[in-house]
C-alpha cells in the first residue's frame, strides 16, 4: 500500500508578534488577507523589507489602501527591521535608533 501525501493546505499561522503590533498585523489580515499571509510566509527573511518595499504591494497610492493600513504595515516593517539589523540600511527615509 503506497503512502499518500497530501499538502498541506492550512493557513499559515501569524507571526510571533509583541502585544503592541498584534492589532496593526490584524487590521492587514482583515483588510488585505493576501497581504498578511505574505507577510506570514516571508517574516524573518530580508524579503519582507523588499515585499514591503515595492510600490506595487502595499502603498499608499495603491487604491483601497487607506491610511490605517499604511501605517500599520509601517509600524510592521520597522519591528521586523529589530529582527534583522541589515534591514535598517534597506528602508529608504526611515533611521531607527540602534
Amino acid at each position: 500500500m503506497a503512502n499518500i501525501v497530501t499538502p498541506n493546505t492550512a493557513t499559515p499561522k501569524q507571526p510571533t508578534l509583541p502585544p503592541g503590533i498584534v492589532p496593526d498585523f490584524c487590521l492587514v489580515q482583515q483588510q488585505f488577507p493576501k497581504v498578511a499571509e505574505k507577510i506570514t510566509l516571508m517574516w524573518g527573511t530580508l524579503g519582507l523589507h523588499e515585499y514591503l518595499n515595492k510600490p506595487s504591494s502595499t502603498n499608499a497610492r495603491t487604491p483601497g489602501i487607506s491610511l490605517p493600513i499604511v501605517s500599520a504595515l509601517m509600524r510592521l516593517h520597522e519591528y521586523h527591521s529589530t529582527l534583522i539589523p541589515v534591514a535598517r540600511t534597506m528602508m529608504p527615509g526611515i533611521t531607527l535608533p540602534d
